[in-house]
Protein backbone atom coordinates (compact mmCIF):
# COMPACT_ATOMS: atom_id res chain seq x y z
CA UNK A 1 0.00 0.00 0.00
CA UNK A 2 2.84 2.37 1.05
CA UNK A 3 4.44 1.79 -2.54
CA UNK A 4 1.35 2.22 -4.35
CA UNK A 5 0.67 5.61 -2.16
CA UNK A 6 4.08 6.54 -3.44
CA UNK A 7 3.69 5.61 -6.88
CA UNK A 8 0.64 7.73 -7.11
CA UNK A 9 1.92 10.60 -4.94
CA UNK A 10 5.21 10.95 -7.14
CA UNK A 11 2.71 10.75 -10.10
CA UNK A 12 0.96 14.18 -8.69
CA UNK A 13 4.09 15.72 -7.89
CA UNK A 14 5.21 14.65 -11.81
CA UNK A 15 2.10 16.18 -13.45
CA UNK A 16 1.73 18.79 -11.41
CA UNK A 17 5.44 20.20 -11.80
CA UNK A 18 5.36 19.39 -15.03
CA UNK A 19 4.30 22.98 -16.17
CA UNK A 20 7.05 24.39 -14.13
CA UNK A 21 9.70 24.86 -16.39
CA UNK A 22 7.25 26.41 -18.91
CA UNK A 23 6.14 28.99 -16.29
CA UNK A 24 9.29 31.11 -16.13
CA UNK A 25 7.52 33.81 -17.14
CA UNK A 26 4.06 35.23 -15.25
CA UNK A 27 1.99 33.52 -18.07
CA UNK A 28 2.72 30.34 -20.18
CA UNK A 29 0.04 30.48 -23.27
CA UNK A 30 -0.26 27.61 -25.81
CA UNK A 31 -0.59 28.44 -29.31
CA UNK A 32 -3.24 28.12 -30.80
CA UNK A 33 -5.73 28.04 -27.41
CA UNK A 34 -7.03 31.30 -27.89
CA UNK A 35 -10.86 33.13 -27.07
CA UNK A 36 -12.64 35.50 -25.15
CA UNK A 37 -13.27 33.92 -21.86
CA UNK A 38 -11.49 35.66 -18.66
CA UNK A 39 -10.79 32.79 -15.20
CA UNK A 40 -9.79 34.98 -12.00
CA UNK A 41 -8.77 32.69 -9.30
CA UNK A 42 -8.77 33.86 -5.58
CA UNK A 43 -6.40 31.74 -3.85
CA UNK A 44 -6.17 31.52 0.10
CA UNK A 45 -4.87 29.69 2.59
CA UNK A 46 -1.48 31.05 2.14
CA UNK A 47 0.78 30.72 5.02
CA UNK A 48 3.82 31.36 4.48
CA UNK A 49 4.44 34.68 2.42
CA UNK A 50 7.31 33.42 0.49
CA UNK A 51 7.89 32.16 -2.82
CA UNK A 52 5.60 31.80 -5.65
CA UNK A 53 2.31 29.82 -6.49
CA UNK A 54 3.09 27.34 -9.92
CA UNK A 55 -0.11 26.45 -11.33
CA UNK A 56 -1.45 24.64 -14.67
CA UNK A 57 -4.86 25.62 -16.74
CA UNK A 58 -5.82 22.38 -18.39
CA UNK A 59 -8.83 21.58 -20.53
CA UNK A 60 -9.33 17.73 -20.79
CA UNK A 61 -9.14 15.08 -18.61
CA UNK A 62 -5.94 13.55 -20.64
CA UNK A 63 -3.78 16.71 -20.86
CA UNK A 64 -5.10 16.92 -16.49
CA UNK A 65 -4.19 13.40 -16.14
CA UNK A 66 -0.70 13.74 -17.75
CA UNK A 67 0.24 17.24 -17.88
CA UNK A 68 -0.51 18.80 -20.62
CA UNK A 69 -1.28 22.46 -19.76
CA UNK A 70 -3.20 24.55 -21.53
CA UNK A 71 -1.54 28.01 -19.61
CA UNK A 72 0.60 27.70 -16.59
CA UNK A 73 1.26 30.73 -14.53
CA UNK A 74 3.82 31.55 -11.98
CA UNK A 75 3.06 34.79 -9.06
CA UNK A 76 4.99 35.32 -6.70
CA UNK A 77 3.40 35.23 -3.09
CA UNK A 78 3.94 38.93 -1.45
CA UNK A 79 0.40 38.66 0.90
CA UNK A 80 -1.99 35.70 1.86
CA UNK A 81 -4.29 35.86 -1.12
CA UNK A 82 -3.08 35.42 -4.12
CA UNK A 83 -4.89 36.16 -7.65
CA UNK A 84 -4.34 34.28 -10.79
CA UNK A 85 -5.26 35.73 -14.06
CA UNK A 86 -5.88 33.58 -17.58
CA UNK A 87 -7.15 35.76 -19.79
CA UNK A 88 -8.34 34.80 -23.93
CA UNK A 89 -9.66 31.26 -23.56
CA UNK A 90 -11.89 29.33 -25.52
CA UNK A 91 -15.58 28.59 -23.98
CA UNK A 92 -15.11 24.89 -22.69
CA UNK A 93 -14.54 22.97 -19.60
CA UNK A 94 -11.22 23.32 -17.33
CA UNK A 95 -9.40 22.77 -13.97
CA UNK A 96 -6.38 23.91 -12.15
CA UNK A 97 -3.25 21.94 -10.34
CA UNK A 98 -1.31 24.59 -8.02
CA UNK A 99 1.71 24.61 -5.62
CA UNK A 100 3.03 26.93 -3.49
CA UNK A 101 6.74 26.69 -4.50
CA UNK A 102 7.28 28.21 -0.89
CA UNK A 103 11.05 27.42 -1.10
CA UNK A 104 11.27 28.86 -4.49
CA UNK A 105 13.15 25.99 -6.19
CA UNK A 106 11.15 25.40 -9.09
CA UNK A 107 10.10 21.92 -7.71
CA UNK A 108 6.83 20.74 -5.61
CA UNK A 109 8.95 19.04 -2.69
CA UNK A 110 8.05 15.84 -0.80
CA UNK A 111 9.01 13.52 1.87
CA UNK A 112 10.54 9.99 1.70
CA UNK A 113 6.98 8.76 1.25
CA UNK A 114 6.23 10.49 -1.47
CA UNK A 115 4.08 13.05 0.31
CA UNK A 116 3.93 16.83 -0.83
CA UNK A 117 5.60 19.00 1.89
CA UNK A 118 4.80 21.89 0.08
CA UNK A 119 0.82 23.22 0.06
CA UNK A 120 -1.10 22.61 -3.30
CA UNK A 121 -4.87 22.70 -4.32
CA UNK A 122 -6.98 21.52 -6.92
CA UNK A 123 -9.84 23.53 -8.76
CA UNK A 124 -13.18 23.52 -7.25
CA UNK A 125 -11.13 22.36 -3.58
CA UNK A 126 -11.36 19.03 -4.91
CA UNK A 127 -9.13 16.27 -2.98
CA UNK A 128 -7.46 13.59 -3.87
CA UNK A 129 -7.72 10.05 -2.41
CA UNK A 130 -4.29 8.85 -2.12
CA UNK A 131 -3.28 10.89 -5.77
CA UNK A 132 -4.58 14.04 -7.21
CA UNK A 133 -7.75 15.06 -7.12
CA UNK A 134 -10.13 13.10 -10.41
CA UNK A 135 -10.41 15.60 -13.19
CA UNK A 136 -14.80 14.77 -12.99
CA UNK A 137 -14.09 16.77 -9.07
CA UNK A 138 -11.79 19.30 -10.35
CA UNK A 139 -13.21 20.43 -13.82
CA UNK A 140 -15.66 23.86 -14.08
CA UNK A 141 -17.10 25.28 -17.36
CA UNK A 142 -16.00 28.61 -18.71
CA UNK A 143 -18.50 30.17 -20.94
CA UNK A 144 -17.60 33.38 -22.13
CA UNK A 145 -17.05 36.87 -20.12
CA UNK A 146 -15.62 36.65 -16.70
CA UNK A 147 -15.46 33.64 -14.62
CA UNK A 148 -14.71 33.86 -10.89
CA UNK A 149 -12.84 30.64 -9.15
CA UNK A 150 -11.78 30.46 -5.78
CA UNK A 151 -9.08 28.26 -4.43
CA UNK A 152 -7.98 27.39 -0.99
CA UNK A 153 -4.38 25.60 -0.30
CA UNK A 154 -4.15 22.28 1.45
Amino acid sequence: MKREFKKIMMTMLLVTASAAPALAAENYVKEGVNGTANITVTLTGVKDVTGNIQAGLYNSANGYNKGGTVRGARVDVVADTVIITYSDLPDGDYAIKLFHDVDGDGKMNANLFGMPTEPFAFSNNAVGKMGPAKWKDAKFTVSGGETAHAMKLN
